[in-house]
């Protein structure tokens, strides 16, 4: 189910006199149904359905507004002809997981044929089976990259339906111009089969051990290669591949994760390609959270807008 841009969310904090400080003070509630203009586009997936399937724990239904609340004060780098819009949520009713996610897609088509850069709210990491979906329906018949800041591969097998471990594995088997790289991938959470099949799909990834490890510039180089090999590329960020320490609001805490000086360079050269068409930030989950993690949240967000702007 649709929900359009709710304006009261973005409130906050302003001096005296002030105007256009802030992101609230700009940000402009949306129906996505009606007119869709150029700029930047949140767009949130209120589910935690995916996550419940997967038997993690609940909350991240709740994720899209509590990141909205976190980028309310952040302040405007950019020149007035910059538009930030919020298109609002689709909001998972019942167990309709499925259904919601194909409608999801459908505005992620939408808003990028339009020529706006959707900026994905989760909820459950079910919402990049939604957002790959719509990029892929967007550019049929290109190559297609998603990079996935996580410590899961995200392979799991689905026969009760679609959950938050498996949306890699649909993209997988329903688009043969679907290409994968996984940032952070930790060995201990991940079955022998999912590595499995990344060697039958010719895919690589980069381990947790060589995130934490490597030379900033030999990531960006390996990074960049599989970058150069596609048309298009899209980003996700779980926010649990950050350490339990920094991320506590996530569906599955991380004992053994990233730091965020350890991503935010790779993810920014990236973006700096040209060829990122739209992000998402998946697996906030309030309920366990003090702040730290949607503020995290919000200053990946921050970087995503100003980089697409520069």
């Amino acid at each position: 189910m649709y929900k359009p841009g709710n304006q009261s969310i973005w409130t906050g904090r302003k001096d005296q006199g002030s105007v256009r400080d802030v992101w609230h003070q700009v940000v402009q509630a949306a129906d996505l149904n009606k007119e869709i203009e150029e700029g930047i586009c949140f767009l949130g997936f209120c589910s935690d359905v995916g996550v419940k399937r997967n038997l993690g724990r609940s909350g991240a239904v709740d994720g899209p507004d509590a990141i909205r609340k976190a980028l309310v004060n952040l302040a405007v780098h950019f020149d007035d002809g910059f538009k930030l819009h919020d298109g609002g949520d689709v909001v998972v009713s019942a167990d309709q997981l499925e259904t919601a996610q194909v409608e999801y897609a459908r505005y992620v088509q939408r808003l990028i044929s339009k020529k706006a850069f959707p900026v994905l709210l989760g909820g459950g990491h079910e919402i990049s089976y939604a957002h790959g979906k719509g990029v892929l329906d967007a550019f049929e018949g290109q190559k297609i990259g998603m990079i996935n800041f996580d410590p899961h591969f995200d392979l799991r097998q689905y026969p009760q339906g679609a959950h938050s471990g498996s949306w890699a594995k649909q993209l997988f088997d329903e688009y043969a111009n679907f290409h994968y790289l996984p940032i952070g991938i930790n060995e201990a959470v991940n079955i022998a089969p999912m590595f499995e099949l990344m060697r039958e799909k010719n895919q690589s990834f980069i381990s947790m051990e060589e995130l934490l490890s490597e030379p900033v510039e030999d990531l960006v180089a390996r990074i960049l290669f599989f970058v150069d090999e596609m048309d298009k590329v899209c980003i996700t960020l779980d926010l649990d591949v950050f350490s339990a320490g920094i991320a506590p609001g996530v569906s599955a805490a991380n004992p053994y994760g990233a730091l965020p000086h350890h991503i935010k360079p790779l993810m920014n050269e990236v973006l700096k390609s040209g060829k990122v068409v739209s992000f998402d930030i998946a697996e906030m989950s309030p309920k366990y959270d003090d702040g730290r993690t949607a503020k995290l949240a919000a200053s990946f967000i921050y970087d995503v807008v100003n980089l697409h702007n520069g």
